[in-house]
């Protein structure tokens, strides 16, 4: 009886072991390691014509066309800026992005909103517009921007609709856009490119609202976190 009782422990110890084994084996045959790279980007931002100085800091919103569309895997982006001289006058800009929305062509859907006051020269701006950027067909790089935005510059209050073009190549891109808005227009220009490896890039920005004249220039440093999620099939 002792010997049967011992041949069964055997049995079930080495069937447990075996079993043990199959789903270890099974586990790394059929095991899927997915990566997410998560971006931060912080740096100084600098008004060279009103001399305010602020902080931006966003999740790769504006590097968005210098990363490949599988490296930056985050749906939703965003920044948030804001600039002061310490003396009533300010400048704060905000955007959330929709990253490829659709699965299309279309790049990017930004609902962004920004506000400006500027005492010296009696200038207040409150802008809050929806845009989008898409790609043309013949070219990878050339893309069209559409936005659609309410405006009030001190006392007026206007709908205005804005086109623009955006081109790209390694390590840099640049674009314009008009928008018009009744009596008077808009005109913006910007200008992003790496300067160091892919950790820091500087932006350049020049805009002019109605009759006001602005120009910016910005570092971005950039922060990458990869996790990794492992599914077992």
């Amino acid at each position: 009886m002792q010997k049967v009782l011992i041949y069964i422990y055997s049995l079930i110890t080495t069937l447990g072991f075996s079993q043990v084994n199959k789903t270890e084996i099974d586990s790394t045959l059929f095991a899927e390691t997915y990566y997410r790279n998560h971006f931060f980007t912080f740096g100084p931002l600098y008004n060279t014509t009103e001399s305010l100085i602020g902080l931006q800091i966003g999740n790769g919103n504006n590097e968005q066309p210098l990363i490949h569309f599988e490296d930056l895997s985050a749906d939703i982006l965003y920044k948030i800026s804001g600039q002061t001289d310490f003396n009533n006058n300010y400048s704060i800009d905000s955007e959330v992005s929709w990253n490829y929305p659709f699965k299309g062509k279309l790049s990017i859907l930004s609902l962004n909103f920004n506000q400006s006051r500027f005492n010296e020269n009696q200038f207040f701006q409150r802008n809050i517009g929806l845009s989008s950027r898409y790609y043309l067909r013949f070219t990878s790089n050339l893309s069209v921007i559409a936005k659609l935005s309410h405006q009030r510059v001190n006392e007026q209050n206007n709908l205005g609709f804005g086109l623009g073009l955006q081109n790209g190549h390694r390590g840099i891109y640049y674009g314009i856009r008009v928008d018009y808005f009744d009596k008077y227009y808009n005109y913006s220009a910007y200008l992003q490119s790496l300067i160091f490896k892919s950790k820091l890039s500087i932006r350049l920005t020049c805009d002019r609202i109605d009759k006001y004249d602005y120009f910016n220039i910005g570092l971005n440093y950039v922060i990458i976190k990869t996790t990794a999620n492992t599914v077992y099939n």
